[in-house]
């Protein structure tokens, strides 16, 4: 993955209390073989059961009605509080801060719902008050043997909850900050739909034991065991088994939070210098070595029939498999191979010819055990320019020859400059795209055409408006988030390079709790589309549930409190005791439907006419402000509030009226969102982008409406230095989004958009 720095963050450390289940990660010792890269890494098992259309629902047209957000469902004061120790909740995806304090609304106990087979937090805070408090919470009388029920306590990093902590014997409580409780329960295979109930006693050091009650509601279904939203975590799983504790330990957590590590074999895997070019082997590069003679705990062999089979496991295994992958960004293949010096990266007849004996070998080796559908090669990271893509492209082909059934995959986004190239076509089974630079036209071309998937991964440098799960100083939907903006894309896995940053030892941070929280609503899509994945040029049943609360990588609802109902109500349209999807209406203020024009300017700049009215139209002077919902528009991004990045324009030329010649851009061409808080329903955009005094050819302007790209990476020339499109629209969301500006594919480079002015009228 990309290590240029575009902006720095700064990292946040303190402490809160909550109640929370295990999590565990991934892992960087891939294959026996050292890990130096930084590169990054999906699907099969039972469905749910139960009522409705839990498992069942058929892809297609189903009706939508809309839900209306009251956040006093999910954030409320408990009327069990005392006047000395006010108890409150609000959703676990909204991270606790030190800064936070009690809603205003009253409501009794604690509330959750989910499906069996699922893991379900909230959160109790105590607090702020002082003295100590202890907590003890009883299982569900009714939920059967396998439920599980945990509470642990929150630890504040800079003052963001961040750390989950085990619950022992008396918490001090804070002045200053509210001490945050998490609760987590498991939902097993055998519970019964409907209500459940329990008790939670919180013993302060005066006063009386206070009683929560909470409250569960079991959907009639149950999410898959098997893991459909694929991931790839480069984690070092020794460094996550707690004391005393084996590694089966930590790859059970991380099953049951569906993640997937690199090396779902380790301690053992298929590297070349384990299972070819070893010296353990008695026909060392002849023949393929499996490590017979190791134990059952050690030898790829038994690991790889447990953890890709799930035979002795769980008998399901994790959905995908990498078996080997590149020695380090520079170097996708050893120097020396059976002794065989390798010359360039593309290499020698001899050294090739040796490795595609080893690729045949282990094609031979996986179809034979069935690993096939699950195993994949991690070939390259992050080719960079022509040569780094003819070196793809002609490892694709060296692996497609040699070993047919073996999927590969590099971290790139789908690009005719790899499979396209000129010394023959050559596509790879999973591209593995930067959220910044994936391009929907040629990734659905690739899918629908080839077959080939899209996973995306994550950096650390990701600014506003996308989605950053690897910084804890965002609020939780940048985790819970991603395999919602996946579904819109038709992207189906998530990768990062640094998955040990989400735990703390062996224990997983919020952070990690809420990427579970995440991979678990991609099971309650999958199953309202039918038990299926969405297809490129199809619309899912689902898709407009989906986008009333992610529109793109760049465009998603912030809302903790408005996902929870979105989803609460798409579990009770699983279990059928709601016959429609789900979709969320507007919040906060909208503009009602009528028609609105915007003049993209400096707002005390020209044109200073007042009201600005050109051709008929009175236009409303738009800056760079950012998001007001006062006003019910604004911008989004990475240098909101920086005028010195951040600018305008005039250009006092004939020939263009007064709109057309004023603009704003950024001027690092980074990617901003506008929105504009509108009633729902179907409008025509006319957008206008360029300069009127001069033509861009070298920055190619892009402009995404609601998720269409309007103006798709294209410039502008002297003859036409403006660009003016129309494009109808269906508003969902309450909010009309505008995206401008970010990294050009066909220059790969940062590229002006001059953004001039935006038409919305209503039409049919």
């Amino acid at each position: 993955m990309r290590q240029r720095l575009f902006r720095r963050y700064r990292w946040l450390k303190g402490i809160a209390v909550v109640l929370t289940i295990l999590f565990v990660g991934c892992d960087d010792e891939a294959d026996g073989a050292k890990d130096t890269g930084s590169g990054l890494g999906g699907s099969a098992g039972s469905g749910g059961s139960g009522g409705g259309h839990g498992g069942t629902g058929s892809a297609g047209t189903v009706p939508t009605e809309p839900v209306t957000l009251d956040p006093s469902d999910f954030t409320y004061q408990l009327e069990e509080s005392r006047e000395d120790l006010v108890l409150w909740t609000t959703p676990a995806t909204h991270k606790l801060r030190t800064i936070d304090r009690p809603a205003p609304t009253i409501r009794s106990g604690l509330h959750l719902s989910a499906a069996r087979r699922e893991f379900e937090p909230v959160q109790l805070i105590v607090g702020p008050a002082s003295g100590t408090v202890s907590a003890h919470v009883e299982p569900f009388s009714t939920l059967g043997s396998g439920q599980r029920v945990q509470l642990s306590v929150v630890r504040y990093e800079n003052g963001w909850g961040e750390y989950l902590d085990p619950v022992t014997g008396a918490m001090p409580l804070s002045e200053g900050y509210g001490l945050g409780l998490w609760l987590t329960v498991y939902v097993p295979d055998d519970a019964s739909a409907g209500d459940h109930t329990t008790t939670l006693t919180l013993t302060p050091n005066h006063g009386s034991p206070i009683v929560v009650p909470i409250t569960l509601h079991v959907f009639d279904f149950a999410i898959p065991e098997t893991i459909h939203f694929a991931s790839q975590l480069n984690v070092n799983i020794s460094a996550l088994i707690p004391e005393g504790g084996k590694e089966q330990v930590v790859k059970d957590m991380l099953f049951e939070h569906r993640l997937t590590p690199k090396s779902v074999t380790w301690p053992s895997g298929f590297n070349w210098n384990i299972t070819w070019d070893s010296s353990a082997s008695p026909n060392r590069c002849e023949i393929f070595f499996d490590e017979p003679d190791e134990g059952e705990a050690y030898s790829i062999q038994h690991l790889a029939r447990k953890y890709i089979h799930g035979q002795g496991w769980n008998g399901i295994g994790f959905p995908n498999a990498m078996i080997f992958q590149f020695v380090d960004n520079a170097t996708p293949r050893p120097d020396t191979f059976c002794g065989i010096a390798r010359g360039d990266h593309l290499g020698t007849v001899a050294y090739n010819n040796e490795w595609s004996q080893f690729l045949s070998a282990l094609d031979t080796y996986l179809v034979s055990h069935g690993y096939e559908q699950k195993a994949y090669y991690y070939v390259q990271n992050e080719p960079q320019n022509d040569a780094d893509h003819a070196l793809a492209n002609h490892l694709c082909r060296l692996t497609k020859a040699a070993a047919p059934h073996l999927r590969i995959a590099v971290s790139d986004e789908p690009k005719p400059e790899i499979a396209e190239h000129p010394n023959g076509p050559c596509g790879y089974d999973i591209w593995i795209a930067h959220i910044r630079e994936y391009k929907e036209s040629y990734a659905w071309k690739r899918q629908r055409e080839y077959g080939e998937k899209v996973w995306f991964y994550s950096l650390d440098h990701d600014p506003d408006p996308y989605f950053n799960p690897t910084r804890v100083d965002v609020q939780g939907m940048h985790q819970r988030i991603i395999p919602w903006a996946a579904w819109v894309h038709r992207i189906t896995g998530w990768a990062y390079y640094d998955g040990g940053r989400f735990f703390d030892g062996s224990r997983p941070t919020i952070r990690a709790e809420l990427l579970r929280e995440g991979f678990e609503d991609y099971e309650y899509l999958f199953l309202a589309n039918g038990g299926n994945h969405p297809r490129v040029d199809e619309t899912s049943s689902v898709d407009a549930t989906v986008k009333s609360v992610a529109s793109s990588m760049s465009s998603w609802n912030d809302d903790a409190d408005a996902l929870m109902v979105l989803r609460h109500e798409l579990g009770r349209y699983l279990e059928g005791s709601r016959d429609t999807l789900p979709v969320l209406e507007a919040q906060g203020k909208a503009h009602p439907r009528a028609s609105y024009y915007l003049n993209f300017q400096d707002p005390a700049g020209p044109p200073t006419a007042e009201p600005l009215v050109v051709d008929g139209k009175t236009y409303r002077k738009v800056g760079w402000s950012p998001w007001d919902d006062e006003q019910a528009f604004g911008w989004f991004g990475e240098n909101i509030g920086n005028s010195e990045i951040l600018r305008s324009g005039y250009d006092d030329v004939a020939g263009f009226n007064e709109v057309e010649r004023s603009y704003i851009y950024d001027d690092y061409g980074r990617n901003n969102r506008f929105e504009f808080g509108l009633e729902n329903g179907v409008y025509e955009i006319t957008i206008g982008v360029g300069r009127a005094r001069r033509g861009y050819p070298h920055d190619p302007h892009t402009a995404i409406i609601e998720g269409t790209r309007v103006i798709d990476d294209e410039v502008t020339t002297e003859e036409a230095p403006m660009i003016i499109r129309k494009q109808k629209v269906t508003l969902m969301d309450g909010k009309l989004t505008l995206e401008v500006g970010g990294k050009s594919p066909s220059t790969n480079d940062w590229a002006y958009t001059f953004l001039s002015f935006l038409w919305i009228e209503p039409t049919q």
